[in-house]
């Protein structure tokens, strides 16, 4: 995926009027094997403590949240 890719597809989803609609908009982003993957992995409490962990996912919820008045 191009940065260009990814930083579409963020911009898509943080258009989304609900987290429901944004989880509908990033499956459709996705082949099917990435969509198992993720579906798999959001269902494993463990396994998202460990991802939500790194750098990388830090950063990308740093981008999801650019803008937005906490």
């Amino acid at each position: 995926m191009s940065n260009k890719n990814f930083d579409d597809i963020v911009k898509g989803i943080k258009s989304q009027k609900s987290g429901k609609d944004a989880e509908d908009f990033l499956m459709k982003q996705l082949n099917e094997s990435q969509s198992k993957k993720l579906k798999e992995l959001l269902s494993d409490k463990t396994a998202m403590e460990q991802l939500l962990s790194t750098p990388q996912a830090k950063e990308l919820l740093k981008k999801f949240t650019e803008g937005k008045n906490g």
